[in-house]
Parts: C-alpha cells; sequence; structure tokens
C-alpha cells in the first residue's frame, strides 16, 4: 500500500525499476511517431512542411490535461487509483497498435491518422497515472530519482520504439514491425501488475481539480519558464532526423544513431543529472544545461557552414549525440522540478498541467521547424536557433528566482 507522506522511506531498486517499466510503455508508441516515422516517410520522399506537421498527432498529450481531475478523481477502488488505469489504457494501446499493423499507409491517411490519434490519445492519459504514481510513492528527496527513472524509460522506449522498429520495418517490413511492437508493449503490462497504489480513507478526500493547481504562483511561473525554455529547443529537435536523411544517412543509420547511441548517450546523462541533483537545484541544473544547448546549437551551425560535416558523417553524428545528452539532462532537471512543485493530493493533475504546457510549447514550435528549416536551410537554421537558445536562458535566470523563492516558502 502507498505510504503517506510522513510515512516514507527511501525507494527500493525495484520500485525504481517498476517507474521505469511504465515509463517504458508509453514511450514506445510516442517514439514510434517521433522518430521511426518522420525517417520512413522522408526516405519515401514527403516534403519537409508534412512531417514537420506529424508532431500534431499529439494534441492529446498537450490536451491531457483537461481530463487529468477526472483520472486522478475515478478508479476501481479494488485496483487502486493508478493501477485502474493503467490497465485500462495499456490494454488500449496494444489494441490500437495491433490496428495500425494491420491497416498501416495502404489504407489511406484518414484511417491512420485516426488509428494514430487512439494510439496517442491511450499514451497520455496512461502518462497521468503514472506520473501521479511517480510523485505520489517517492519521499520528497527521491523526486530527482523518479525523474532519472523516467528519462532512463524515455531513453529505452526511443531505442526499441525507435531505432529498434525503423531496422524491423527494413528488415520484415511494416506489418512485423508493428506486431513485435504490439508484443513489447503487452510485455510492460508485467510492470503493472507489481503497483499497489490503493490510497488511505484521508486521501481519498481530496477532490483534485485545476482552481488549486493554478492558485498557486510557483505554478505559474513555471508555466512562463517552459514557454521561455522550450519553444527554443523544439526546432531543433524536430529537425535532426530529416537533416540526416537529407544528408544520406540510411534509416538504419539513423535508427543506430538517434535511438541506440542517442538512447545510450541519454541513459547516462539521466543518472549524471540524478547524482547532480543531490548537490544543486534542478532549477540550477536547467539553467547550465541550457547554456550547454546553446553552444550546442552554435557549434551545429558551425559545422553545416565549414564543411567539416561534409568531410566525414562522424562529426555530424557526434554532434547529434551531444544534443541528445544534453536535451536528456535538460529534461531530468526540468521533470524533477516539476515533481518539487506538484501537491500530493493531485500529483496527476499538476503534473500533467505542466507536462501538458511543455508538450504543447515543443509540438508547437516542432510544427513549424519545417517551415523554417526549408526557408533558411540547415546552416543559418541552428545559427538562428544557437542566438535564440542564449536569449531564452538570460530570460529564463529571474523566472527561476521567482520559482525557488515560492518553493522556500512552502
Amino acid at each position: 500500500m502507498m505510504q503517506r507522506p510522513s510515512e516514507q522511506v527511501p525507494v527500493t531498486r525495484l520500485a525504481l525499476a517498476v517507474i521505469v517499466v511504465l515509463y517504458l510503455a508509453h514511450a514506445l508508441p510516442l517514439y514510434f511517431f517521433n522518430v521511426a516515422m518522420p525517417a520512413i516517410l522522408r526516405s519515401q520522399g514527403v516534403d519537409l512542411r508534412w512531417i514537420g506537421m506529424l508532431s500534431l498527432l499529439y494534441i492529446p498529450w498537450a490536451f491531457k490535461f483537461l481530463w487529468a481531475p477526472l483520472v486522478d478523481r475515478h478508479y476501481l477502488h479494488s485496483l487502486g487509483r493508478r493501477r485502474t488505469w493503467l490497465w485500462l489504457t495499456q490494454a488500449a494501446l496494444v489494441a490500437g497498435i495491433l490496428l495500425l499493423a494491420l491497416t498501416g499507409l495502404e489504407h489511406g491517411l484518414l484511417l491512420f491518422v485516426l488509428v494514430s490519434l487512439w494510439i496517442s490519445t491511450f499514451a497520455a492519459t496512461q502518462d497521468i497515472a503514472i506520473d501521479g504514481y511517480t510523485v505520489e510513492s517517492l519521499a520528497s528527496d527521491d523526486h530527482r530519482l523518479g525523474s532519472m527513472a523516467q528519462s532512463i524509460g524515455v531513453a529505452l522506449g526511443s531505442m526499441f520504439g525507435g531505432a529498434g522498429v525503423l531496422w524491423l520495418y527494413q528488415v520484415v517490413g511494416w506489418q512485423s514491425a508493428l506486431l513485435t511492437l504490439a508484443g513489447l508493449s503487452a510485455l510492460t503490462m508485467l510492470a503493472v501488475a507489481r503497483v499497489d497504489d490503493r490510497l488511505p480513507t484521508q486521501a481519498e478526500a481530496a477532490k483534485p481539480g485545476f482552481i488549486a493547481t493554478f492558485k498557486r504562483p510557483e505554478i505559474r511561473w513555471a508555466l512562463l519558464l517552459i514557454l521561455v525554455y522550450r519553444l527554443v529547443e523544439a526546432p531543433a529537435m524536430a529537425m535532426l532526423t530529416p537533416m540526416l536523411v537529407d544528408r544520406q544517412w540510411s534509416l538504419t543509420q539513423i535508427g543506430l544513431l538517434m535511438s541506440v547511441a542517442g538512447a545510450s548517450v541519454g541513459l547516462l546523462a539521466a543518472v549524471a543529472a540524478a547524482r547532480l541533483l543531490l548537490r544543486q537545484r534542478a532549477a540550477t541544473l536547467l539553467l547550465r544545461a541550457g547554456w550547454l544547448r546553446s553552444l550546442a546549437y552554435l557549434a551545429m551551425a558551425g559545422l553545416l557552414l565549414s564543411g567539416l560535416a561534409d568531410g566525414s558523417p562522424l562529426w555530424i553524428g557526434a554532434m547529434v549525440l551531444v544534443l541528445l545528452a544534453i536535451r536528456y539532462l535538460a529534461m531530468t532537471s526540468l521533470y524533477a522540478l516539476f515533481m518539487q512543485l506538484c501537491s500530493r493530493q493531485q500529483a496527476g493533475t499538476d503534473f500533467t498541467v505542466l507536462v501538458c504546457f511543455e508538450l504543447l510549447v515543443f509540438f508547437v514550435g516542432g510544427s513549424l521547424s519545417g517551415f523554417l528549416a526549408k526557408g533558411l536551410g540547415y546552416e543559418t537554421y541552428y545559427l538562428l536557433l544557437g542566438a535564440l537558445s542564449v536569449l531564452s536562458v538570460l530570460l529564463c535566470k529571474p523566472i527561476v528566482r521567482r520559482i525557488q523563492a515560492g518553493t522556500d516558502n512552502h
């Protein structure tokens, strides 16, 4: 049974492993659309602008806050507050992936979009329950470990749902690749069986809602931080895969770089972030990651402008890995900050509001990226993003001070 905050004990390795697998479950389909699909579409000659618009499939992730209070309030007491939704959503995800495997792109774009939206909606709903469970089940001092577990699960999802499916698509085709993805998703249900989050009677009396979330000034400052920080990052990440395709990288090479080497680097970055968070605040580490991000964007522009990237693919590959490592460092820091700001009485709602706004900013930036990259060229594009990233970090510094002042007062 889940402990009350005052009774919480240090997290066990098994509990962290369960959280990792839960995040892996929702990341598998997420990174199929985020990594594999852009590369597949670009290899078939689809225009960059349409690939950028693929980000709009994630609209449910941006608006899942609308039904987050329902996930916090309604559940089967015999299963538990979080496990009820974990069972339901995972079953729906497996069914959606199976349907996508049987239909595919050959049956028309409309059916593909509808099935994809089904998968995206249930993955987003599942994420509400996972985030709530992570915040509620861990002691405050262990939130950095929860954020690390989240980043590890996402990295593994990128590795298997992105690179794995992309490789299988080239070897055995669409249907077999998607059936394998469905099988992996089904296996993650084993972790749900280890979740026991039935709440004490006193906790059940709380009625989660948006009013309680937005009444807290530190939450409002956090939303502004998300807008200023993430709006710059989204366009840079969205165009990495199309840029590699345009530089004659094969789908297998892209999958190995983005979702195997990239995920491995991400795992190391997440663990490093958790260790760094022992000695510094999450917001401080986030700003430092922002400075590193700015330098990386400018370095990418320099590589492209100088022609070094034309001489050897290793240069551009190494730079992509640097960008991915910095992204995981920033993600772990940002989500640790989110966990610190959440109320345990409605952790699912609070965390979802923050994540939804973050994803909305990210997807809007991603959807515009194709237009900017096509108009400016990749060299000027990353040069501009580097300059904007510097401005972003400077604007974030006073916002961070506001957030820290609010958390110190509580």
